[in-house]
């Protein structure tokens, strides 16, 4: 290496004369220079000097004893730790072959004496400065030499990472498009063999019972020559730990064999038949969820690979994926029918509209309606009979009644808001407004009746029903917050009741508000005026039935 510059001078040069004259001079000059000089008077002891320092530079004479400068000249460039220091030769011999000859083993500049100052610096500046471009040459070549290495690493290390992130993305996406776990192990197959570039691959799957693995229907491979390979493998089934598949579920760990058609039947059962069609190197992963092995996918390729951990961690990361994304569908699933399940309850309890706000987590639900029509009935004569009654027996027909009443209710678009005991109340008009909801309770209390009748024929009961209806406003809402209900408020709930309780068993009292709604449909029997809790003196009316002939005057 060339001097530093806090080396406090510019270069190490070795002087090798046997004339102490010559060495005085060069002494003398170079060092006037700037230069460091070491000077010898031999070839030996200049070998042994350039061995234990490597100088810049050598000023060497070509006539010395035992070892001449030609010889020592040629030593130094035998050895590639000294074959670049620059050598000028010196000489008093004549020109012509002497310098040919000095070139030809390897000298640098010839110098011939006696000197000339400014020639002997000016060939050693130029010497030196040749080697320093020299040296910094062979830096940046071998700077450019590792970058252009590191390039080719960088360059084969981001396509390695494409690949794999490719493969990976891919993957995904053909996961979360798969309908089942079986097509989605049979494109992952594909795309991995694909991908690559191996032969064959193919899916374990354990029973149903969880005693042994069998071979999936979904398969991958790029040449028909393997379907005798293939067809084995449908016919075979792993007890844990026995075969490839076997180990690698048990295990729960990936396996890698260099050449399966030469190993023993006890690590590789299909030997033979992978010889006969070119299968040799095999790897093998587990698919995980929870610790559980979901699956085993094996790969076969028709040459003898060394095993591979980067190949392994990138099948086996889209195995994890895999994994992931099977058991997330399945949570997903599993959430639908959740959803389901608590969608089809709250609509047993819930009018479907106000299903849906509470779903969007509408906190607080209060609406006002101005015209509906409130029915309550009760069955008249169920507390004595519940007496002589078994709980299931009276829970059995109690709920035969009821469930028939909610089949009347749905079939007019009523909303039954509760059962007490054995009373019975619906509404219509809400929570969808509509006109005709008096109406349609009035035929809702008709079928209701006839439908109690046909029951008693049934079962050999006299039940009756009493039944109340009022037309207004009421207010309707959720009350409570884990059992929570629909409810209704309001003087028109108020007057409904009193309607039922101060009826008659078997009857369909109204008050004039609802007949005022329906007088021109249905057939009433004034009832008089009568005390009403709450409300004093009240006309009230029985609903008959439905005026199906119009009278023509």
């Amino acid at each position: 290496m060339m001097a530093e510059q806090n080396d406090h001078y510019q270069a190490d040069i070795l002087v090798v004369d046997d004339t102490p004259d010559n060495l005085r001079l060069l002494i003398r000059i170079l060092q006037k220079q700037g230069y460091k000089v070491r000077p010898v008077t031999n070839g030996l002891s200049a070998l042994e000097a350039i061995q234990s320092s490597p100088p810049d530079l050598i000023l060497l004479d070509i006539m010395m004893p035992d070892l001449d400068g030609y010889e020592l000249c040629q030593k130094l460039k035998a050895e590639p730790q000294f074959s670049q220091i620059p050598i000028i030769f010196l000489s008093a011999l004549e020109e012509g072959i002497n310098k040919a000859k000095a070139f030809e083993v390897g000298g640098a500049d010839y110098i011939t004496k006696p000197f000339q100052m400014k020639e002997v610096l000016a060939r050693v500046s130029n010497q030196l400065a040749v080697r320093s471009l020299q040296i910094q040459l062979q830096e940046k070549n071998q700077k450019l030499t590792e970058q252009n290495v590191q390039l080719h690493q960088e360059i084969a290390e981001r396509r390695q990472v494409e690949m794999e992130t490719r493969l990976l993305l891919r993957a995904t996406q053909a996961i979360s498009k798969s309908e089942d776990f079986e097509s989605a192990i049979d494109l992952i197959l594909r795309l991995i063999c694909e991908t690559i570039e191996w032969n064959l691959g193919e899916a374990w799957i354990p029973s149903s019972d969880g005693q042994f693995l069998k071979c999936a229907l979904g398969s991958y491979a790029s040449d028909l020559s393997f379907s005798e390979f293939r067809q084995t493998s449908c016919q075979l089934i792993f007890q844990p730990g026995v075969g490839m598949p076997g180990r690698i579920w048990l295990g729960q760990q990936s396996e890698w064999i260099d050449d399966v058609s030469t190993a023993p039947e006890q690590v590789f059962l299909r030997s033979q038949i992978a010889a006969n069609v070119g299968l040799k190197a095999a790897f093998g992963v587990p698919i995980l969820a929870e610790n559980q092995v979901l699956a085993v996918l094996i790969f076969y390729r028709d040459k003898n690979l060394e095993c591979q951990p980067r190949l392994l961690e990138l099948v086996s990361a889209v195995a994890t994926q895999l994994g992931a994304l099977i058991q997330r569908k399945q949570a997903e699933e599993s959430l639908r029918l959740q959803q389901k399940q608590t969608e089809r309850l709250l609509l047993n309890i819930l009018p479907k509209p106000i299903a849906e706000r509470l779903q969007k987590e509408q906190k607080l639900i209060a609406d006002h309606f101005d015209e509906v029509s409130v029915l309550f009935a009760d069955l008249v004569g169920f507390t004595e009979f519940s007496a002589r009654k078994t709980p299931t027996q009276l829970v059995e027909i109690l709920n035969g009644i009821f469930c028939e009443f909610d089949r009347l209710s749905e079939s007019h678009g009523l909303e039954k808001i509760k059962t007490i005991g054995d009373a019975y109340m619906v509404v219509g008009g809400l929570p969808t407004a509509r006109e005709d909801h008096g109406r349609a309770i009035a035929l809702l209390a008709l079928e209701m009746q006839s439908a109690l009748t046909q029951f008693n024929l049934k079962i050999g009961e006299s039940f009756q029903l009493r039944i109340g209806i009022h037309s207004g406003s009421v207010v309707a809402g959720i009350i409570g917050i884990s059992k929570f209900s629909y409810d209704l408020w309001g003087d028109t709930v108020n007057v409904a009741s009193r309607m039922e309780s101060n009826g008659m068993p078997g009857k369909i009292q109204v008050t004039g508000a609802t007949y005022e709604r329906l007088k021109e449909q249905f057939i009433f029997e004034e009832r008089g005026i009568i005390e009403v809790k709450g409300k004093g003196k009240m006309l009230t009316y029985w609903l008959i039935g439905e005026e199906s002939i119009k009278i023509l005057s």
